[in-house]
């Protein structure tokens, strides 16, 4: 029997659905969930150094992309048939990330956002390593929509998919997976959410209500090096996403562009997470000028270590200030 070794995401139902994926497809598997590319690229690098990786058939990295030095290592040794990596990310198209035979970086394809849970389920439908259902492809699909933003645009199917993420942060990263697993295989004709599921949802939303209002109520108010008026907020990073849609629901009265949410509390060091409020507005521009990048609705930059250590010799304001104006 192959054994197998997946690394992914951490952070959302898309790096967690291939993980539910390759857990239906193989037996004989173990996974590695990872925050972000930097640790990606670190973790993998010791894999290689210490010739972990000779102990798995085929290695597979989904919803993230592989950066060098490791990346150059695979290309040139045997690793490069075993190796294989999903990613949909803009920015690791624009770092030229895709440009060996083993990755596959699509951010999209024929006017469609792809995700790393549908390409990942593409390839192994594919390759006969899944068997395709009707639930299986509503998963996928609720997946997608929620990953790339596009279930603001479809009523109640979009509404189940971002239920999803609010059910992720309820049940946490390990249940998430072991419920999906369990649903998928208990009715392969539908994916369905159950009305308790739902009452869950509904109470957290209520909380998240509660706590945004809070939150966004020492709100800070700037204009970015190209004109853009922005807001920022030290948030835990659960929040990162749903900040964004309060502005937006509310009718963003202070006409802000984006919002940047300062999360110590994810990763090593704390990361700055950027979400658009502004439908039109790509965050990806910003935050690669940063040094952190990702999708035009949502982006991200990660803090540095000796960034955090200054930031906390600051008062509130100028640690949010110097914080938002760092760069990787």
């Amino acid at each position: 029997m192959e054994k197998i070794l997946l690394f992914s995401h951490e952070s959302d139902i898309d790096g967690l659905g291939c993980v539910v994926l390759a857990k239906l497809a193989f037996k004989n598997l173990d996974y590695v969930l990872l925050p972000d590319i930097r640790k990606l690229e670190l973790t993998f690098r010791e894999y290689i150094q210490s010739d972990k990786l000779a102990n798995y058939d085929r290695i597979y990295v989904t919803d993230l992309a592989l950066y060098d030095p490791a990346l150059t290592m695979v290309e040139e040794s045997s690793l490069k048939d075993r190796v294989l990596v999903f990613d949909h990310h803009k920015m690791a198209i624009k770092d030229n990330m895709d440009r060996y035979s083993f990755t596959t970086i699509i951010e999209e394809e024929n006017d469609r956002n792809r995700c790393g849970t549908e390409l990942f389920y593409d390839y192994l439908v594919k390759n006969n390593l899944l068997v395709s259902t009707p639930a299986l492809e509503e998963f996928v699909e609720l997946t997608r929509l929620e990953d790339t933003w596009e279930w603001k645009k479809y009523g109640e199917i979009g509404e189940n998919a971002h239920d999803l993420a609010f059910l992720l942060n309820i049940i946490g990263k390990d249940s998430y997976i072991k419920n999906m697993i369990s649903r998928l295989l208990s009715n392969q004709e539908h994916f369905f959410i159950s009305d308790y599921e739902k009452s869950l949802v509904q109470n957290k939303k209520n909380e998240y209500n509660r706590k945004i209002k809070e939150i966004l109520s020492t709100a800070e108010y700037y204009v970015d090096e190209f004109g853009n008026k922005f807001c920022a907020v030290f948030s835990d990073y659960e929040y990162r996403n749903d900040l964004a849609e309060y502005i937006v629901k509310e009718g963003n009265p202070k006409q802000v562009s984006y919002i940047i949410v300062v999360a110590m509390d994810k990763g090593d060091f704390g990361q700055k997470s950027y979400r658009k409020v502004v439908a039109s507005f790509d965050v990806n521009e910003i935050a690669m000028t940063h040094g952190g990048g990702g999708h035009p609705g949502a982006a991200a930059v990660v803090i540095r270590e000796e960034q955090k250590e200054h930031a906390l010799t600051l008062t509130r304001d100028k640690r949010l200030k110097y914080l938002v104006d760092c760069n990787y």
